[in-house]
């Protein structure tokens, strides 16, 4: 009844609605100190597992190192701070009840609350996505990342993400971020049609409830932010896949 119900909700109340179903699902399994997804869902799965399994993308991928300052774009409710304790870390979300539960689960680390518009996850926010400011220096970071963020943004944000990526990073510092990238596959677990010259969606009504973006679109807003292409991995949305993750996983880096 509420996964029937949230298919044709509002985005906020269908996230609510899909977040609260997520959470009844979680009750024989729980963790004290869990975050609740009914007040900001950030999807399915096991909290603590998946952190630290995007954790290992960063070493593995994207050179994460001991010590490195990192970025955390679109942290939600801290599935990765959990394991970046011990790095020189900020976060940043849009959902103030995520920054909220970070802040007193991780008082160590720091979390910025910005005020972004998003079609699907805050639709009163004060800050359009192409004039967001990230909360750090000019390059200060190492890594930074956007994990299941640009596959809810428009392209123009996106692409000014990717600007502001860049200007955070240190020379030579790493930029992983997960997409939607189309290719033809079998029985692939999202169908995507066209919406403008960039990007396709799941849903016209919703645009951002899914989206992805060109290749030939991607990698020229890459090269426009004046990052360089250094790997590229399938993710199992659309076999075949070729690393373990949900959706194709992407590091750039500063020049």
């Amino acid at each position: 009844m509420i996964r029937a119900l949230a298919a044709y909700a509002p985005p906020p109340l269908r996230r609510a609605l899909s977040g609260l179903w997520l959470d009844i699902k979680s009750l024989p399994t729980r963790r004290a100190g869990d975050p609740w997804s009914v007040i900001h869902n950030v999807g399915n799965g096991d909290h603590d597992a998946i952190g630290l399994q995007a954790v290992g993308w960063l070493k593995t991928y994207a050179g994460l190192k001991p010590g490195d300052a990192v970025l955390d774009i679109g942290c939600g409710t801290g599935r990765m701070a959990r394991h970046l304790t011990d790095h020189p870390y900020t976060g940043f979300d849009l959902s103030k009840a995520a920054i909220g539960m970070c802040r007193r689960r991780y008082p160590a680390l720091t979390f910025v609350h910005l005020d972004v518009w998003n079609g699907d996850y805050n639709r009163g926010g004060a800050i359009a996505e192409d004039q967001v400011v990230f909360p750090a220096q000019t390059a200060s970071v190492d890594v930074a990342f956007a994990m299941s963020v640009f596959t809810h943004m428009r392209f123009g944000g996106m692409s000014h993400y990717l600007k502001e990526a860049a200007r955070t990073l240190k020379p030579g510092g790493r930029f992983a971020f997960t997409a939607f990238s189309p290719r033809r596959a079998e029985n692939p677990q999202f169908v995507f049609q066209d919406y403008d010259a960039t990007s396709s969606v799941v849903d016209p009504r919703s645009p951002e409830r899914a989206i992805a973006h060109e290749l030939h679109a991607l990698n020229h807003a890459i090269d426009a932010a004046g990052l360089k292409v250094v790997s590229v991995h399938k993710g199992n949305w659309a076999a075949p896949a070729d690393y373990d993750g949900g959706q194709d996983l992407w590091v750039v880096a500063k020049a």
